[in-house]
């Protein structure tokens, strides 16, 4: 039986702002209620990489930062079901409440973006 990892390490993070423009600059646009997605292909072809924003439309830093915790939670669940070769860009917006409705809202952008396996 194999085993999954489900840490999440800083090489599976988009970090650079020249990345994350390029993200959005080049990627194709995925979006449903409270989630936009930007995918672009990885320039090394190999791995997932992902990057969570926020818009400023949040009432404060903690409703942010929850948002962000929550989509990054879902994504950690859950990229073993991904393709891999492409950074993902995602915008979360205050209509997404809780875990089920972002892992749902996660997987639904993934699939209309082709992603999953």
């Amino acid at each position: 039986m194999v085993t999954q990892r489900l840490d999440f390490p800083k090489s599976e993070k988009v970090r650079a702002k020249s990345e994350i423009d390029r993200i959005f600059r080049t990627g194709t646009r995925f979006s449903c209620k409270g989630m936009v997605m930007r995918v672009a292909k990885n320039p090394q072809g190999q791995g997932k990489r992902v990057v969570f924003v926020t818009v400023r439309s949040f009432q404060g830093a903690i409703q942010r930062n929850r948002a962000k915790r929550i989509a990054r939670e879902a994504w950690r669940l859950n990229k073993h079901r991904f393709n891999e070769g492409y950074d993902v860009a995602v915008v979360l917006y205050p209509e997404i409440a809780d875990f089920e409705e972002c892992s749902r809202s996660l997987l639904f952008l993934l699939r209309k973006a082709g992603l999953l396996r």
